[in-house]
């Protein structure tokens, strides 16, 4: 935690981040699945077109890169537009720069370039956050963001009258 006089900020830890994520993965997926599955009945119909002409373009799976494709727009539009995933909103964290800012154009995209790091580090660029004093992964260390959990309204009760 932080504060700077009267606010103060706490970092969203390693478990509300991952929970985001896989939220995050399975809408990733699904529109992945509804994109890509009629390409992908049609490519079985050719069932040998892994071993012709295409296979040195897409080796083995032709829609990875759609993927990536689909995952950096709804990452980057997303964060762009209330700094946080459907994933973020129901754990109740944000994305923000680290002075705490709403993030640019090119502090999402950067941070989602920071993401395809975190996955080339075989996902320890993701693990460090869990012992990181900001939460930072390394994903945020690159574009210079940190998560951080969304404050609770305080409800404030009448007091009780004697009598």
């Amino acid at each position: 935690m932080e504060s700077d006089g009267n606010i103060v900020v706490e970092y969203a830890g390693f478990w509300r981040r991952l929970g985001s994520f896989i939220i995050d993965a399975l809408i990733i997926g699904s529109m992945n699945w509804v994109m890509t599955a009629p390409w992908r009945w049609i490519f079985s119909v050719f069932h040998n077109w892994h071993d012709g002409w295409l296979s040195p373009v897409f080796y083995h799976d032709p829609f990875v890169g759609i993927t990536v494709l689909i995952a950096a727009g709804y990452s980057v539009v997303v964060w762009l537009w209330r700094g946080q995933t459907p994933g973020k909103i129901v754990m109740d964290i944000k994305v923000l720069k680290e002075d705490g800012t709403p993030l640019n154009l090119s502090g999402a995209i950067v941070r989602f370039l920071g993401y395809v790091v975190c996955f080339l580090t075989l996902g320890i660029g993701f693990i460090i956050l869990a012992f990181d004093e900001r939460r930072q992964g390394l994903h945020d260390k690159i574009a210079l963001t940190v998560v951080v959990k969304i404050p609770q309204p305080k409800l404030r009760l009448p007091e009780a009258s004697a009598g």
